[in-house]
């Protein structure tokens, strides 16, 4: 069996503050394997909304993302490859749309699908009960919120906890 890989995007604004655009991207799979990307903002969003709330959670500025960050067409690129084909889930439906805006910006098509990672849980039979023993267990040990990293890497660590407590059963 393939496990997913697990998305998070840290954004230039809560999305009750304006429009928003993606600053930082987290892939981690299954295995402990996790990647970021600072993202250098595109031309396309100069009269974007930027929050200073947003910054103070994520601790990005915008200085960071013109030094430091990589042009989205690059990011996408580097992620596709490390999906490695594999079914990629988030915990919100904004995952998939700062997706799109990244691909939008980079004048490409989305490389991959963003899924609701409730519905792979769903699938593979997992209770609530279960899920959430995992989830708390996966806060623990990576206590950090709005970090994109830590962020998808929790995400990846509860579902490896879930495989690793209810593996599959073989008939």
């Amino acid at each position: 069996m393939v496990w997913p890989a697990l998305i998070d995007f840290e954004a230039s604004c809560l999305p009750e503050d304006g429009f928003s655009y993606p600053i930082e991207v987290a892939l981690a799979l299954v295995d402990g394997s996790s990647r970021t990307w600072l993202i250098k903002p595109s031309e396309k969003w100069q009269f974007w909304t930027w929050s200073d709330e947003a910054e103070a959670l994520h601790g990005i500025s915008r200085d960071m993302l013109e030094r430091e960050g990589l042009p989205p067409a690059q990011v996408l690129e580097e992620m596709k490859a490390m999906t490695g084909g594999r079914t990629v889930y988030a915990d919100a439906d904004l995952d998939a749309y700062w997706l799109e805006t990244l691909a939008d910006a980079a004048g490409e098509p989305m490389p991959f699908p963003v899924h609701y990672l409730g519905e792979y849980m769903l699938e593979q039979g997992w209770t609530r009960e279960q899920v959430v023993a995992a989830l708390k267990e996966a806060e623990r040990r990576l206590p950090n919120l709005h970090i994109a990293r830590d962020d998808a890497s929790r995400l990846a660590l509860t579902v490896r906890l879930l495989k690793e407590a209810n593996p599959p059963v073989t008939p």
